[in-house]
């Protein structure tokens, strides 16, 4: 059933998911959801979950995908994962905050896993000696997660608009990012 919503969700972008479109997608009646999930909403919570780890696992991925000269640079690295899944992924993107509760919008619950790569290089930062712009960790490091989501939801918001590509997207980021730390 999750795989069935993720492939709707990258074959239809921008659809507003339902039960009906999963298990037409999954080959399934929709009453059979129910052999697999208590209810529909733990069916969208595990979709949920499902993409906040495959995210966690893009921005790890990219954490150590090479030796970077400095920690803003691996940080950069982070951030540029974290654009292309919003901006490849646009429906799994917004799916991570359209259907997260409000209990699980902070950074001890599944977002932590997803941030982690995030944080742990705002960290080797900060240990390093380097200036955070918002001066502690966490604060810094939804500092740059805002800067990314509020860049990637205008975009979101008008595709076709000059610098709203995926590329024009992450300049910005990057670039921002630079600014920030030399501050």
């Amino acid at each position: 059933m999750v795989e069935a919503a993720m492939r709707t969700l990258d074959q239809r972008p921008g659809v507003q998911l339902s039960l009906r479109m999963v298990a037409k997608e999954a080959g399934v009646a929709a009453p059979s959801v129910y052999m697999h999930f208590p209810d529909v909403g733990a069916m969208f919570a595990e979709i949920v979950r499902e993409c906040w780890r495959q995210m966690g696992a893009e921005l790890s991925k990219a954490a150590v995908a090479k030796r970077y000269r400095t920690p803003l640079a691996r940080l950069k690295a982070i951030m540029s994962a974290y654009v292309r899944y919003a901006m490849d992924r646009p429906s799994r993107y917004r799916l991570l905050f359209a259907l997260s509760s409000e209990a699980d919008h902070d950074l001890g619950g599944p977002l932590r896993p997803a941030y982690r790569a995030v944080i742990d290089s705002i960290q080797v930062i900060s240990d390093g000696g380097g200036k955070l712009p918002a001066r502690e960790v966490a604060p810094t490091a939804l500092l740059a997660l805002s800067l990314a989501h509020g860049r990637i939801a205008l975009a979101h918001l008008a595709p076709a608009r000059e610098g709203n590509s995926a590329a024009g997207v992450e300049a910005f980021v990057l670039e921002t990012l630079d600014l920030l730390f030399q501050a």
